[in-house]
């Protein structure tokens, strides 16, 4: 299992806070083993605990053929896709999807602080047992919807974005007044539908870091949802209104190179 590490970012809300928040972003948790991750977390003592989507796995994990234009690259995907696919049935057991890891994970994590939830792609059919551990937990799970949370006398927005049909949902969350944070799961999604949409900050995973970091500027070698060398990989973009976290796991058989799993950690000033 490859290292973790833990990313920090400030952001600047423009607002007046009488202390700073310290939130601590979890993304792409994928049922693996992140004891490691959990031990940073509970060091932190974050305000916050904010899980941006991929925790379960509840899809058809069957690799599905993608249309790009270019069958070049249409091709050197799909051979990606598919021999990661038959590899992983090789691996260790240790290393597999066990939703064990992730309800160790989250019903220690609420424990440190309040846990606010949403979902990514790999959660299209989640479970009436899932919603139920989570309601039991007191995690609130935000699937277009959003809440007010106050922390530390600061009043703010919270929203969760779904991967799919949030198109009803999302501008009655532009239309409320206040400090508006955004979890989606997919950057790109937010480069399509949130940016310049006037929501302060938008935190996503998705990405994996791109499975290898390349370079200076660490240019992941393949984003999921935009291809190989994809811009939005991992880092603080947007005039830092998206952190893009690199996830807490590793789904594939090939290893991440110069691209620890990651817990992010963000103050708000």
């Amino acid at each position: 299992m490859s290292r973790a590490a833990i990313t920090r970012y400030t952001v600047d809300t423009g607002k007046q806070l009488t202390e700073p928040i310290r939130i601590a972003h979890v993304s792409d948790l994928h049922e693996r083993n992140s004891d490691d991750v959990l031990s940073m977390l509970k060091a932190e003592k974050p305000d916050l605990i904010m899980v941006t989507g991929d925790t379960f796995e509840r899809y058809d994990n069957r690799p599905q053929y993608e249309f790009y234009r270019r069958p070049v690259k249409r091709l050197i995907i799909n051979v990606i896709h598919y021999s990661n696919y038959i590899l992983t049935k090789f691996e260790p057991k240790r290393l597999k999807a066990d939703e064990e890891n992730v309800l160790r994970f989250l019903s220690e994590a609420v424990k440190t602080a309040p846990v606010y939830m949403s979902l990514g792609n790999h959660e299209q059919k989640l479970l009436y047992r899932d919603y139920a551990f989570l309601k039991k937990q007191g995690i609130t799970l935000l699937d277009n919807a959003d809440t007010e949370v106050e922390i530390k006398g600061f009043r703010f927005i919270l929203g969760g974005m779904s991967c799919w049909d949030f198109e009803e949902w999302f501008p009655t969350f532009l239309e409320k007044d206040g400090y508006k944070i955004l979890l989606c799961h997919k950057p790109n999604q937010y480069m399509d539908f949130v940016k310049d949409k006037g929501v302060d900050l938008t935190l996503s995973g998705h990405t994996h870091g791109g499975q290898m970091l390349i370079g200076r500027k660490g240019m992941g070698f393949f984003v999921p949802g935009q291809g190989l060398f994809g811009k939005y990989a991992h880092g603080s973009f947007c005039d830092g209104r998206l952190i893009v976290s690199a996830g807490c796991a590793n789904t594939v058989a090939f290893p991440r190179i110069f691209n620890p799993r990651e817990l992010v950690m963000i103050t708000l000033k």
